[in-house]
């Protein structure tokens, strides 16, 4: 190829991806004996799919889709992202109250 000849660009153009302003907020129902808990924060149009998106791509093999173990919290919010993806977050719970020491006399 010579230096006058143009450069001719692939005409392809990228496949159209899945986008969504919600996002659902997946978080342990009940927590009381854990000592960290595990939320997952999921692109998804629907619920369903983002419990769905989280068993399928939680690497611990939880079952995101039971809803007496996991709450879900709707997230509209202004930027796009792309459907399917989620972020799963270890959040530690507080500590237990240390139980006071009574005095020795």
């Amino acid at each position: 190829m010579s230096d006058d000849e143009p450069i001719t660009g692939i005409g392809v153009l990228p496949d159209p991806v899945p986008e969504t302003n919600r996002q659902w907020k997946l978080t342990p129902a009940l927590n009381l004996l854990e000592k960290s808990r595990q939320i997952a924060i999921v692109s998804a149009d629907t619920e369903d799919d983002a419990r769905a998106i989280a068993t399928t791509a939680d690497p611990m093999g939880r079952n995101w889709r039971d809803t007496h173990l996991f709450t879900a919290d709707s997230i509209e919010t202004a930027e796009r992202h792309v459907i399917g993806d989620v972020v799963f977050r270890s959040t530690p719970t507080p500590p237990a109250p240390k139980p006071k020491r009574s005095k020795k006399a």
